[in-house]
């Protein structure tokens, strides 16, 4: 056997594989799986316990790590940093999707990638949990696994292709490289706070309370991520980090709007995404600072997306500047159509997705 199973995913599923050189996510059908199943029999048994709440049989994705690489990701940080890095790759373009579609049905919260607490331990037969709140074995026999309940099991798929493999490459250099860089360690706890920023804000019992933590959870992501090392992150990196950033439309990147500064107007014009940024800052200042707040804080005027919703647009245009992420093939030369053809497909399949993004967020300007 080349991989094994790590964790199990109940609120996803999937037909397709989504890999990612060493680890991947995968059905309970696939080879791979299915190899280990036959190996270890008690595995086979525990995934086909997992139902809904309604006892309808789910069948959830599977996180497997290839062997020759699992002795440097015994560590649990490896794993989850690649588990928040999968989710700011489906999250965000997801909510573009159903903002300029109006289609509901994507994964736009984060618990979506919640990793299941019982797993089979060491000797492949018994369950074990370990928590910071629980450590415990059981059997499988009478294991019940169920999804959360607050959430739809949803398919895993419209991932962003480009980002998610440009954060492969920075995740393999981080945890398996020979050394640990500031960029890229700004950059997994930037991603570990964007995860729990994209989670659902509580369940029945949600309130401004709960909007507020939120909105103070995604500051402090774009606020690691744009960490000058020496001085001070704030408005002004995250700002310089957005303006710098190469857009698809030109109405995204007129510098037309008057974002918000921690000073007396008139305040410096910039382009949308820093606009909207500046908002969001303010709203976490209000909720922090314990100033009196409106009863919908997160409205952008007459518009119907909310900056709650288009919070994950935002921080993925910062990934996008932070990664440098751009289609650097050049165009072909020699006249053959096949390749022009093939040069133009994946422009288009490698733009589309910021494309989207940026969509979604003129969406807060109509």
């Amino acid at each position: 056997m080349d991989w094994t199973p790590t964790a199990i995913m109940p609120n996803l599923t999937t037909k397709k594989a989504v890999e990612g050189d060493v680890v991947a996510f995968v059905s309970c059908d696939d080879p791979r799986v299915q190899e280990f199943c036959a190996a270890y029999p008690s595995f086979k048994e525990l995934i086909s316990r997992f139902t809904n709440a309604f006892d309808v049989p789910l069948h959830p994705v599977i996180q497997i790590v290839r062997n020759d690489v699992a002795p440097k990701l015994a560590n649990i940080e490896p794993l989850a940093s690649f588990r928040d890095l999968l989710a700011l790759s489906v999250v965000p373009y997801a909510r573009s999707l159903s903002v300029v579609y109006d289609n509901p049905r994507h994964i736009s919260y984060s618990n979506s990638f919640w990793l299941y607490p019982w797993m089979l331990g060491k000797d492949n037969e018994h369950l074990v949990a370990s928590t910071p709140a629980v450590m415990s074995v059981h059997v499988v026999e009478q294991f019940h696994g169920q999804s959360s309940p607050e959430l739809a099991v949803m398919p895993l798929k419209d991932v962003d292709h480009p980002l998610f493999e440009a954060l492969v490459v920075r995740w393999k250099r981080h945890y398996l490289g020979t050394r640990q860089r500031w960029q890229d360690r700004a950059l997994f706890r930037s991603l570990n706070m964007a995860a729990q920023a994209s989670q659902l804000p509580s369940g029945v019992d949600t309130t401004l309370y709960d909007l507020g933590r939120i909105a103070a959870l995604w500051v402090s992501a774009f606020e690691i991520l744009t960490h000058p090392r020496r001085g001070k992150a704030g408005l002004g990196s995250v700002y310089a980090c957005l303006g710098s950033l190469a857009h698809q439309d030109r109405k995204v990147k007129q510098r037309r709007f008057s974002a918000y500064m921690n000073r007396n107007k008139p305040w410096p014009r910039r382009t949308l995404p820093c606009w909207l940024y500046g908002k969001l800052y303010r709203v976490r200042c209000t909720f922090l600072h314990g100033e009196p707040i409106g009863a919908r804080p997160f409205n952008l005027g007459a518009s119907k997306v909310s900056l709650f919703w288009l919070a994950p647009c935002l921080y993925r245009l910062l990934l996008t500047a932070y990664l440098g992420l751009s289609f650097n093939r050049k165009v072909p030369n020699d006249g053959d159509p096949k390749k022009l053809d093939e040069y133009t497909t994946s422009k288009m399949h490698f733009e589309r997705y910021q494309e989207t993004i940026e969509r979604a967020l003129l969406r807060a300007r109509q």
